[in-house]
C-alpha cells in the first residue's frame, strides 16, 4: 500500500472516530437534556412586593405579587402572580402563562384582568435571556446560540418548579393548575404538558412543531434576505406589516442559505422540538389556536403540532397573521382561550361561582 493510501486511510479513520464521538456526545446530551428538574430541591421563595389594582371595585380588583423562586443550582427566577381580590374563601384555579420569545413576565399585566375577574390566578416568570434574565453585555454568536439551546430546557424545568410552588400555595387549588403558552411559549408549553401531568388542561396559542417547518417561516426568509443585503432590514419587524415581498430570485438565494442552516439547527436544537412530545400530552385536554397566514409560525408547523397530539383536543384556525399583530384579533383569541378554560374549570366550581358571560377583554398597557 502506498504512503498516500495509508495517509488517506488514517484520515478517514480519524474522521470516522470524530463522527462517532460527536454522535455519542449528542445522544448523551439529548438523553439528559431535561434532567435538571428536582422536585426535592428547596424553592427558597422570596416575596419582593405586592400591588393592588382596582381595589375600589372588588369584583374587578386584583393584586400582583412579585417574587423569586430557585431554579437549577439556585438561579433566581423573577416571577409575577396576580390574584383576584374577590374570593369566597375557597382556593382558586391558577393559569401559568408562558410568554413569547421576545416578551417577558410583564406581559401578565396586560392580559391578567379578565382572568382574575373570572376567578383565576395568573403566574408568569422571565424565561432565560428575557426580562431580568437578559444576557449582559455584547454576546458572541456562540454565546447567543448556547443560551438559546439552554432556554427550552430551563423553561420546561422552571415551569415544573413553579407547579411545585403553586401546588403548596395556600390560596391555589393544586388540582386546577392550567397552562397557557403563546408563540414560543406554546412551542415549549407543549413539552411541559407532555412531561407534567399535574396540569389540568392547556391552551397553546399560535405554536408549532417540526423544526423543518417551524424554522422555514416567512419571517426567517426576510431575516436571511436582510442579512444577505437583498432587502433593507433596518426597519424590518415581522410583527409590523406590511412586509416586503421577496422576488423569485431572492427566494432562491434565501432558500439555499436556509437549506444549510435548518438541518444544523435541527441537529443541535431538535431535542426540544415538540413534535417528539406532543403525542404524550394526552389524556390532558389541549386547545390549539393558530393563524392561517402566520409569518412567524407557519400554518404547516401549527398543523404538525396539532396532528402530533392525540385526543382530547380542540382546534381553531383563524383567518389571521401571528397573534399580537392585530389588537382586536388578539382580544378575540384570548377571549376564546379563556372561554375554553372556563369550560374545563366550571365543573370544579360551585354553581354560583360558574362563569357564563366573559368580561370585556381590554388589554392593559404596560
Amino acid at each position: 500500500m502506498s504512503v498516500w493510501k495509508r495517509f488517506l486511510k488514517s484520515v478517514l479513520g480519524v474522521l470516522l472516530g470524530l463522527v462517532v464521538l460527536l454522535w455519542a456526545f449528542k445522544a448523551y446530551r439529548d438523553a439528559h437534556y431535561f434532567d435538571n428538574y428536582d422536585a426535592r430541591a428547596p424553592l427558597n421563595v422570596t416575596v419582593l412586593g405586592m400591588t393592588e389594582f382596582n381595589q375600589e371595585t372588588p369584583v374587578r380588583g386584583y393584586t400582583i405579587t412579585k417574587f423569586t423562586f430557585d431554579g437549577y443550582q439556585g438561579e433566581k427566577i423573577p416571577t409575577l402572580m396576580s390574584l383576584p381580590m374577590k374570593r369566597t374563601g375557597k382556593k382558586v384555579a391558577a393559569v401559568i402563562f408562558l410568554h413569547g420569545i421576545g416578551q417577558n413576565k410583564n406581559f401578565l399585566k396586560e392580559i391578567t384582568a379578565p382572568f382574575n375577574q373570572t376567578g383565576f390566578a395568573v403566574v408568569s416568570f422571565d424565561q432565560y435571556t428575557q426580562g431580568e434574565r437578559k444576557l449582559r453585555g455584547r454576546q458572541s454568536f456562540l454565546a447567543r446560540y448556547g443560551a438559546l439551546a439552554q432556554r427550552a430546557a430551563k423553561t420546561v424545568n422552571e415551569t415544573r418548579r413553579l407547579i411545585d410552588y403553586l401546588s403548596s400555595y395556600p390560596e391555589i387549588d393544586p388540582q386546577r393548575v392550567y397552562l397557557v403558552g403563546a408563540s414560543y411559549g406554546a412551542v415549549i408549553g407543549a413539552v411541559v404538558m407532555a412531561k407534567d401531568k399535574r396540569l389540568r388542561a392547556g391552551v397553546l396559542v399560535y405554536g408549532g412543531a417540526d423544526y423543518r417547518k417551524l424554522l422555514n417561516s416567512y419571517a426567517n426568509h426576510l431575516g436571511v434576505a436582510a442579512a444577505l443585503g437583498l432587502i433593507d432590514g433596518r426597519h424590518l419587524n415581522p410583527e409590523k406589516p406590511p412586509l416586503p415581498k421577496l422576488t423569485p430570485s431572492q427566494e432562491r438565494k434565501v432558500g439555499v442559505v436556509l437549506g444549510c442552516i435548518i438541518p444544523v439547527a435541527r441537529y443541535f436544537l431538535g431535542v426540544a422540538d415538540p413534535i417528539h412530545y406532543a403525542g404524550q400530552i394526552s389524556p390532558t385536554p389541549v386547545y390549539f389556536q393558530n393563524g392561517k397566514y402566520d409569518v412567524l409560525v407557519p400554518a404547516v408547523a401549527g398543523k404538525a403540532l396539532q396532528d402530533a397530539a392525540r385526543e382530547p383536543k380542540k382546534i381553531t384556525w383563524y383567518e389571521s397573521d401571528h397573534v399580537g399583530i392585530d389588537l382586536e384579533h388578539t382580544k378575540r383569541v384570548l377571549a376564546d382561550g379563556l372561554k375554553w378554560l372556563l369550560e374545563q374549570d366550571n365543573p370544579f366550581r360551585a354553581p354560583e361561582e360558574r362563569i357564563t358571560n366573559l368580561p370585556s377583554f381590554d388589554l392593559n398597557e404596560t
